[in-house]
């Protein structure tokens, strides 16, 4: 009788290895997850943008600026500055424009925004400032006080674009030379 019972036990052992093995062998694959799912935390990689529009300079780009630059103006608390620019230690600096931007936003944080813009136009007004266009001295006054400065009755104020941060919308209206005209412009001092 034991030896029956101990037949009887490797028998159901066997059945029992057998039905494992061909589960086994027909079982699906275990599924991998995808990369992002295994580093979804620190480290995981960066959830798709949209790609940037480059903003170019353009007419449809300058007309666009223009009509932030009326919009702004008009705004309560919109204010505007008039643009200069000239060739680093150069003697001359050339009216460019003028800017309009919100009374808390400095102006050299509205010249940034705007810098795709302005030096293009700068280079399109003065051929001469094309081979330091990327390195431009940039100045602003007052809106609207071109013969003040012209005068010596008003200042320039120097800016530096290269810390200035680009996080609003100010408008730009562009300064437009007629055929044969030089351009204003003022001497340093």
């Amino acid at each position: 009788m034991q030896f029956d019972c101990d037949a009887m036990k490797l028998r159901r052992l066997q059945a029992l290895l057998l039905v494992a093995a061909s589960a086994l062998a027909f079982a699906p694959a275990p599924r991998a997850r995808p990369p992002t799912a295994r580093r979804a935390g620190f480290g995981a990689p960066p959830k798709h943008k949209p790609p940037t529009v480059a903003k170019k300079y353009s007419k449809a780009a300058l007309e666009k600026a223009h009509e932030v630059f009326d919009a702004v103006k008009a705004s309560p608390g919109g204010y505007t500055v008039d643009v200069y620019c000239g060739a680093p230690g150069g003697a001359k600096l050339f009216f460019v424009g003028k800017v309009a931007h919100d009374l808390k936003t400095p102006p050299e944080c509205a010249l940034a925004a705007l810098r795709y813009l302005l030096e293009p136009h700068a280079c399109f007004l003065q051929p001469l400032l094309v081979p330091h266009a990327a390195g431009l001295d940039w100045g602003v006054a007052p809106g609207n006080t071109e013969v003040a400065v012209a005068k010596g009755e008003e200042a320039i104020t120097l800016v530096d674009l290269g810390k200035a941060k680009t996080s609003h919308k100010p408008g730009f209206a562009p300064e437009w030379y007629e055929q044969g005209e030089e351009g204003f412009y003022v001497r340093r001092e």
